[in-house]
């Protein structure tokens, strides 16, 4: 059995959060277990507070999974701070400095709710670096800074990290993402799919990527595995829940 762990809110609506990651890592295969940082007020059209659950907690809910399985692949979403952040990422490299790590960073809720405070943007960057993939959209990646030389496909991020800048949110027919890895840029388009509205695709396109670099394929390889998986899931479900199965 091929684990996974998700690390992120929970929404109860289940579109968004570890919910969200655990149907879309089942999809492939992949069996997902959490840790939860938020036990958000949501559902799949209004948020309402957070709910933030303390470092202590999320580093107890670690420990007990660690005790009975060595992670390899990891997601994290949706946390309070730089500094939580920080503290997960080694947390994990502490227990196994091979893993891959994703974060898919979520800086504000469709509702309207903003997650992520200016004043902390220059301590993320520290703390990517110990990241394997970062996953933002356009307005997260403007809000870490990452810079508008990625939109002229001029990023060089060496070894640190590879960064996946998702095109929902762009302009144009098609749904472009773009992925920088090793020194080298991949695209990955779709038809835009006019008014679907899905909540929580950034979670499910994080955990997809997340449950295929876990099944043993390279990177992009995995990214469009994920993209083929998104074009799905957007048509699927009703109103603003995408389901799979």
């Amino acid at each position: 059995m091929i684990r996974a762990l998700t690390i992120a809110g929970f929404d109860g609506s289940a579109g968004a959060g570890v919910l969200a990651d655990i149907k879309a890592m089942a999809y492939f295969g992949v069996y997902g277990e959490a840790v939860c940082t938020a036990l958000t007020e949501q559902n799949s059209t209004e948020f309402l507070k957070p709910g933030w659950v303390i470092w202590d907690r999320i580093e107890a809910q670690l420990e007990t999974l660690y005790r009975e399985y060595s992670f390899k692949f990891i997601k994290i979403g949706l946390v309070k701070s730089a500094k939580v952040l920080g503290k997960i990422v080694d947390y994990i490299r502490a227990k196994a400095p091979d893993a891959f790590i994703v974060w898919d960073p979520v800086a504000s809720a469709t509702a309207g709710f903003n997650f992520l405070r200016d004043v902390e943007k220059d301590a993320f960057m520290p703390v990517m670096k110990k990241i394997d993939l970062v996953t933002p959209n356009q307005d997260e990646f403007a809000f870490l800074g990452l810079g508008l030389s990625a939109c002229r496909g001029e990023v060089e991020l060496g070894q640190d990290f590879a960064l996946l800048l998702k095109g929902g949110h762009a302009a144009g027919k098609d749904s472009v993402d773009t992925l920088w890895y090793g020194n080298k840029q991949y695209k990955f388009a779709s038809p835009r799919i006019p008014g679907s509205g899905k909540h929580g695709t950034g979670c499910n396109l994080s955990s997809a990527i997340l449950a295929n670099v876990a099944l043993g394929k390279s990177l992009p390889e995995a990214c469009q595995a994920a993209k083929d998986y998104m074009d799905k899931f957007l048509v699927s479900g009703e109103g603003r829940l995408g389901f799979l199965k």
